[in-house]
């Protein structure tokens, strides 16, 4: 059990729960990540519409149109990209959903990582 203040607790299991569910949610999301491991940890989660940023930020973001999700690693490395990511992307006519960001990095977190890879630990 973790505690969550006030004397309120939450198992492991109830975080991840949480997490899978949020995962579940955005399946459908057109999604932008680092790489290809994290690319196919998304996957394993059923997640359709996965790209990877294969050349520079600018060229990544003008091949995208409507609601994206910029889900890049929790570490100050995955946050500075995604913040540019993010700053291209809305230059370009898209709209960047950050609230789901948010809350998978609060999950994240809670669940002990950093990097959208480590999703493979999870379901092992």
């Amino acid at each position: 059990m973790t505690r969550r203040g006030k004397g309120r607790t939450c198992s492991t299991e109830k975080l991840r729960e949480e997490l899978f569910s949020l995962l579940k949610e955005l399946r459908d999301t057109q999604v932008i990540v680092e790489g290809i491991r994290d690319k196919r940890a998304l996957e394993m989660f059923k997640f359709s519409n996965v790209h990877t940023i294969n050349k520079s930020l600018y060229e990544t973001a003008t091949k995208f149109t409507g609601t994206v999700l910029v889900f890049t690693d929790f570490d100050p490395e995955g946050e500075r990209i995604a913040k540019r990511l993010t700053e291209l992307l809305v230059k370009v006519g898209c709209r960047v959903d950050v609230t789901s960001r948010k809350r998978a990095r609060r999950l994240f977190i809670k669940n002990k990582m950093n990097t959208i890879e480590g999703l493979r630990k999870l379901i092992r």
